[in-house]
Order: structure tokens, then sequence, then C-alpha cells
């Protein structure tokens, strides 16, 4: 057997059967459900006979060796349940693996539709993911959002939108949040007994909405760049208070140092204006916002 398709569900009636029908190029296809309770299992049986189950722990990570147990083929394609295989990604797949190499890995790209509308900035494209491996040379560890250990030589697809999956993701704001709560608390909730520090919501906010607007060039992406950047600068922020929460540290910084992670926001947030700013300006104008960018004003 060449190529097992691997799909990992929780309640994933809504996407599940548009996920199946891009895939049934495979030799085979292994679906693994986290005792879902609508009808997953029922649209995943039209597919295929590999049905199994797996404990619920709230993310995907842990149930990801299960799944790759399962799979008999020389070749393992992962592919979420709310992920679609187009046929340009398909023979992509069907070629490579014919191939006389010694890759043994190769990362594909994720065209990520957020809010309805793909998104290629933030930090959003090209979304690598190690998805397409030999059997045995690829392994995950239990926590949430972890990338996996691949033992061998990885390589990449190109960063084509006609060889990504087509990852239709959040689609709307309350989803969103709905599950920002959920991974948050589960990372908090790991954090425990591993981490003793706990970061000032400031601080952990500007690292993580800065980066997104400015070097993942959320500030191109429109209304949408924007508000991820800010979405996922405030997810940073749910999950430190979450720690702090559990970790019942009544004070974590004092007034002054309040005081000096607000300025050091101002600061950085000033240089990144300054420029964008320069880039955007000629002659003078970009003197004096290269300027203004030096001595971050």
């Amino acid at each position: 057997m060449k190529l097992s398709i691997v799909v990992t569900t929780k309640n994933a009636a809504r996407t599940l059967e548009r996920t199946l029908k891009s895939v049934r190029f495979a030799d085979e296809i292994v679906v693994v459900d986290m005792m879902s309770s609508d009808e997953t299992q029922l649209i995943a049986r039209r597919f295929t006979d590999k049905v199994f189950t797996t404990a619920d722990v709230g993310y995907v990570e842990p149930a990801r060796n299960f799944s790759l147990s399962k799979a008999k083929g020389e070749w393992v394609l992962v592919v979420d349940a709310d992920e679609v295989v187009s046929a340009t990604l398909r023979d992509q797949i069907l070629q490579v693996i014919e191939l006389d190499s010694n890759v043994v890995c190769y990362a594909i790209a994720r065209k990520n539709i957020l809010f309805g509308k793909w998104v290629q900035t933030a930090g959003w494209w090209p979304d690598f993911q190690p998805r397409l491996f030999q059997r045995g040379c690829v392994e995950w560890s239990d926590a949430i959002h972890s990338k996996p250990k691949v033992t061998g030589e990885s390589v990449h697809f190109p960063a084509d939108e006609a060889l990504a999956f087509e990852h239709y993701n959040y689609e709307s704001i309350s989803e969103f949040v709905s599950r920002m709560d959920l991974y948050t608390t589960i990372a908090a909730q790991n954090k425990v007994g591993r981490d003793t520090i706990v970061e000032g919501p400031v601080d952990v906010f500007r690292r993580e909405m800065l980066q997104r607007l400015f070097p993942l060039r959320g500030i191109d992406g429109g209304y949408r760049g924007l508000l991820l950047a800010f979405l996922q600068g405030f997810s940073e922020v749910v999950q430190a208070a979450k720690f702090w929460q559990l970790q019942r540290s009544e004070e974590i910084e004092t007034k002054p140092e309040t005081l000096l992670a607000l300025a050091e926001l101002r600061a950085q947030l000033a240089y990144w204006i300054a420029d964008e700013q320069m880039r955007n300006s000629n002659g003078i104008a970009a003197l004096t916002w290269r300027f203004r960018r030096k001595l971050r004003l």
C-alpha cells in the first residue's frame, strides 16, 4: 500500500464530507474521532471502514500518534477535517511519493480562509505544515500546537496557492473567541509545574501584536490583517492571565514596572510606524522618518 490519508476529527460534521471527497485518491483513508457528539462518525463511515475512536482532551496533538499507528501505507498524508486537497496538490503528492529520493517528509503550505477570505498576511501564509511523510519518520508530542519531530531529510513544497491545502479556518469572530478560550486554558494548564514566570499583559500583547502587524505584514492585510494581529495579541494576554490565576500570583509587577512596559510599547510602536513611513517616503521626508525611527519618536 502506497499512500494512507489520516484525518483526526471532533464534531466535524459540517466540513468532513468536503474533506473526505477531496482525498479519495488515496489507497487508504483512516479517520480517528475524538468522541464526537454530532454525525462525524456516520459521515466518515460513508468513505472508509477504518474509523477509530480515541479520548478527547480538547485538542488534536495527543491523538496524532494514535492516528498514525493505524495507517498502513508506505507514505502518510495528514489532513485536518476542515482542509481540502485540490486536484493540483493531489497530483503533486502522487508524483513525489514515486520519486527515488532521500526525502522522508514534505511540508505543505496552507491557504487559510479566515472570516470568509484567504489571509496572506499577519503570519498566516504560507503556514507550512509537515504533512506528507514516510510512515515512521514523524512523531508528534502531546503539547498543544507543537511541531512534530522529523527523522530524516525534509523539504518544502513551493509556496504556491495551487499546491496548498485549502484550510477553512475560523468562520466567525465568535468561533475564534471560543477556540481561543479553549486553547489558552489548555496552554496555561500545561505551563503549570514547568514555568514559574508570569509575564505582564502589556509585554505579551506588545510582543505578539507588533510581530504580527509589522514583520509579518498584517498592516498590509486591510481590516483582517489588523484585526488578527490584535486578536492574537489578546490571545497571548488571556493565556498569561489564566496562568497567573492558576499560579495565584497576586502581584506580578509594580506600578513603575507597568509604566515601563507601557513606555516600551509606545517606543516600539513609534519605531515601527517610522519604519513604515520611511519605506513609503522619499528625500527629506524619508530622512526625517529614518531619524525618528532611530530615536523611536
